[in-house]
């Protein structure tokens, strides 16, 4: 009687605590961990299933112009992510595993979806206090939580969003205005893109990509939030744990961090309630489209090359520079023009197209 009595006692769960008192976190699902880092370096929005649709599809034999721009950028993404999961063709053909195709993308999305979520969650409220010193001198105080007083409706986040061929301080522009006949979008290059030295007509590639405002985001998601602190020197900020970076062996930069870093700021700046990829008209969405674009264009491989290693050099975590980019790079002609998600027009922007020696001149001076 008493041992069937004792059999209806429940067993206690064990409950690792923290020193506060908190509930540790349980370990994670390796595979969804590396569907954030995928999210976080590759690409963003592109669901896991139709890159490994397209990796599956892919035939070596025929030439890659028999493929589209999105059939080839997918196949790039899918050697990344077998860089991430080495082990993945032998998980999807796991014999042992009920339709391992559909577990495996299930979880990697879910990876992808979670790390989207945090980190546009967390740059929102992060982008006020890097904004400060400027909030303050403008007089304009921003709600970490909510957006409906960002984007243009302050002059702190409207003039960072501005396209730089506009004067925001000009009294007739209004974020409605029209560029070549077309309103004012995400892909229209915004002034928190370029470094403090901001947009040069002359030299457009020189600090594109570089301000502040991407490099704290980047050091928030892949190193740590400590180390994007605003007070912090961006050259000596280190953080107090351990970030992404270091959890999944990250040795270098890649575009899609980059991009991923960018789109966030972009994001946290505007008044856009909702960072839905399906919504073309998003301006965010728009700018996060013109980005890939711009990295995949051959005509921009030189300044991307000479982009990539400065980030390789400033960010401070050890990283093993591809020189191999950089083979023939002042050769090349190139420059920072523009183009539209929509129409591939590169020509949006009254940018010229140097010739190679004034790219050359142009570098040595950057």
């Amino acid at each position: 009687m008493a041992a069937a009595a004792a059999s209806h006692i429940p067993v206690a769960v064990p409950i690792a605590l923290t020193a506060t008192g908190r509930q540790r976190a349980g370990p994670q699902d390796p595979l969804k961990h590396a569907g954030r880092h995928f999210a976080r370096t590759v690409d963003m929005f592109v669901l896991p299933a139709v890159v490994v649709n397209a990796g599956i599809k892919f035939d070596p034999s025929r030439s890659p112009l028999e493929y589209s721009p999105e059939e080839q950028r997918n196949h790039k993404s899918w050697d990344a992510l077998l860089r991430i999961v080495p082990n993945l063709m032998a998980m999807l053909a796991d014999p042992a595993v009920q339709n391992p195709i559909s577990a495996i993308m299930s979880v990697l999305l879910a990876g992808s979806n979670a790390a989207r979520a945090d980190d546009t969650r967390l740059i929102k409220i992060a982008v006020v206090e890097w904004l400060a010193d400027d909030l303050k001198a403008a007089g304009v105080t921003l709600n970490p939580k909510t957006k409906l007083q960002r984007g243009f409706n302050n002059k702190v986040t409207g003039r960072l969003l501005c396209p730089v061929v506009l004067d925001y301080d000009d009294p007739r522009f209004s974020h409605q205005a029209m560029i070549n006949g077309e309103l004012v979008n995400g892909s229209d290059w915004p002034k928190f893109v370029f470094d403090q030295q901001g947009f040069n007509p002359a030299q457009p590639w020189v600090n594109f990509l570089r301000s502040r405002l991407i490099i704290l985001a980047f050091r928030h998601v892949f190193l740590s939030p400590s180390s994007a602190l605003s007070n912090n020197d961006l050259e000596g900020a280190r953080g107090t744990r351990t970030g992404n970076a270091a959890l999944h062996g990250m040795m270098s930069v890649t575009p899609g961090s980059i991009i991923y870093a960018a789109t966030h700021v972009h994001f946290a700046l505007s008044s856009a309630a909702v960072f839905n990829k399906n919504n073309q008209n998003n301006n965010t969405v728009v700018f996060h489209n013109a980005l890939i674009a711009f990295f995949e264009d051959p005509l921009f491989a030189a300044p991307i090359a000479d982009l990539l290693m400065w980030w390789n050099r400033y960010v401070p975590f050890k990283v093993r520079h591809d020189f191999a980019l950089l083979a023939g790079s002042s050769a090349l002609q190139c420059s920072l023009s523009h183009r539209t998600s929509r129409t591939r027009n590169w020509r949006r922007q009254p940018w010229a197209h140097p010739d190679a020696s004034s790219y050359a001149s142009g570098h040595a001076a950057g």
